[in-house]
This record gives C-alpha cells, sequence and structure tokens, in this order.
C-alpha cells in the first residue's frame, strides 16, 4: 500500500506513516511504501538527511515492530538523483527498509508531492533520468516493483512509452528478483485503464518469454 508524505517537510508524515504501518499489519499488507518528498527551499542537504534520518528510524522501529516492509520508491528531491536512494537507505541499517522501484519516475526525473492536501505534480525536469542507472544501485534491496511506462507525465500501456522497461525487467530477474510487477497508471477512463491493463499483461507475457523468466 502506498503511503506518501513529504518526510523532509510535513510534521504529520510520521503519524501518518506510522498509523499506515500498523493498519497494513493488521490487514496482512506485508509493504508499506513511501518517498521522501521534496527539501525545503533554502534547507541543507545535511539538515535535510538529518531529519530523514530521525524520521525513517522512528518509522523503521513501527515496521519492525508490526513486521511490516517500510518500502523506499525513487518519488522525491534526492531518491531521484543518481545515488540518492542508497544513500537515504544507508541513513538506518534495517531489513525492514526496503525499495520499490517505480519504472517511470526515475525516466521522468521529476516527482510528485503529496500530503495530506493530495498531490500536485513537480514535473519540471530538463531532460529526462536514467531509470536503469537508478535501478542498478538499489536492485539488490527491491521488494515491490510499480510497473510503469511513461510519455512524458502521462502513463501508458506497457511497450508503447519510453521506459526502457525490458531492460528493467532483465536486470531485476538477473539479480534474483521474484517479486511482483504491478501495473500502475495515473488514473483516467475506466475502460480505457481496462484495456491498459490487457494489453500491458500480453506485454508482460511477452518479455517473459523472451527472457525466459518463469510466470508465478
Amino acid at each position: 500500500m502506498g503511503s506518501h508524505r513529504e518526510l523532509m517537510n510535513d510534521p504529520l508524515a510520521v503519524k501518518d506513516i506510522t498509523y499506515n504501518i500498523k493498519w497494513a499489519a493488521k490487514a496482512g499488507i506485508p509493504i508499506v511504501i513511501t518517498g521522501e518528498g521534496s527539501k525545503a527551499e533554502g534547507m541543507s542537504d545535511e539538515d535535510a538527511f538529518s531529519i530523514l534520518k530521525e524520521n525513517l528510524t522512528e518509522l523503521v522501529k513501527v515496521a519492525e515492530e508490526n513486521k511490516v516492509i517500510l518500502a523506499l520508491e525513487p518519488h522525491g528531491y534526492f531518491s531521484l538523483q543518481l545515488g540518492g536512494l542508497p544513500k537515504i537507505l544507508s541513513l538506518v541499517n534495517s531489513p525492514y527498509l526496503k525499495v520499490n522501484f517505480d519504472t517511470a519516475n526515475p525516466h521522468r526525473g521529476d516527482y510528485v508531492g503529496t500530503d495530506r492536501s493530495g498531490f500536485r505534480w513537480r514535473i519540471k525536469a530538463s531532460s529526462v533520468g536514467d531509470e536503469i542507472a537508478t535501478l542498478k544501485t538499489v536492485v539488490k534491496q527491491v521488494r515491490h516493483v510499480h510497473a510503469k511506462d511513461v510519455i512524458g507525465k502521462d502513463a501508458v500501456t506497457l511497450g508503447t512509452g519510453n521506459v526502457r522497461f525490458k531492460e528493467c525487467v532483465k536486470l531485476l530477474a538477473e539479480n534474483g528478483y521474484d517479486g511482483a510487477l504491478s501495473f500502475q497508471t495515473e488514473g483516467g477512463d475506466p475502460e480505457v485503464i481496462q484495456q491498459m491493463l490487457v494489453d500491458s499483461r500480453k506485454y508482460l507475457k511477452q518479455i517473459f518469454e523472451e527472457l525466459q523468466i518463469k510466470e508465478s
């Protein structure tokens, strides 16, 4: 389940994510996904990482007590910079702090800000990022994957956008990943989404056959 909050700026972020971890445990949901969000204007990187360490330490303790994985997604100021996600992970040493890899976010190079008021697009990158380079830095720590393809900020059927999706799947398989590939869109007409799901599943099956990956 997703619980994105502004961990460096929102005083309610830890409270909200804590509640969701506990709720997930009771509901039998093994993973809660979050991201660090944005860095306040004028805040130094040193101060930002100090806040992140304090907040993640508290959240990981809750995750350990409830046996729920807290999975960081490349979804914020640092995690979408190459090398940023492993640096965040290094702040707290725990088997309950892992990664939800979104195949599209690093490609887009920017993120969505999320707090109690809702979400807002922050995609202003002048050039695309590198989803493969980002994945390589954390591939051994991935526990869940958002299977997403995009053109600009718009989610599209897998295999029809600009994300190097097949390469992501190949890299994950080569490193022993056997978890879920959860198809994700940005919402829209239900009938259109349904067709995207059908076509994306066909594409996934094709990739599995080409890469000789056993579907589970």
